[in-house]
């Protein structure tokens, strides 16, 4: 990961995002993915869900048969790689349906587009 400082209003901005993904996915408002993803966005969870491009990722998430009950996103580090590019590190918690609570490690890429920053690649690696 990159240490290149991004201003104040920028990482605050891309933690938004981090976020709000979360949020997304727990109600389920996969057609809202593209307000936090690129549209050529690289999502890969081994074992899970590898996907390529946004619309790809909504119809993997709508596969899930048993999605989780609640994301979890906490220790976010932002780097810059440049004016529009910061690579993020951050720890997951996601609860399940059958009260199992799982972790990861996400590591995203997110770039600054017209509409705001949106990640362009997540890549998780599971913990434990």
């Amino acid at each position: 990961m990159t240490n290149q400082p991004v201003p104040p209003a920028d990482a605050r901005a891309i933690e938004e995002v981090l976020n709000r993904v979360a949020y997304l996915l727990d109600a389920r408002e996969y057609d809202r993915l593209g307000e936090v993803f690129a549209p050529e966005v690289f999502f890969d969870n081994p074992g899970r869900l590898t996907a390529r491009g946004l619309d790809d990722v909504i119809a993997a998430f709508r596969a899930i048969a048993t999605p989780a009950v609640s994301h979890h996103i906490t220790n976010v580090v932002v780097g810059g790689v440049d004016d529009d590019t910061a690579e993020c590190n951050s720890k997951a918690l996601a609860l399940r349906a059958g009260g199992e609570v799982t972790a990861a490690i996400y590591r995203d890429t997110v770039t600054r587009t017209d509409a705001g920053w949106r990640i362009s690649a997540r890549r998780i690696s599971p913990l434990g």
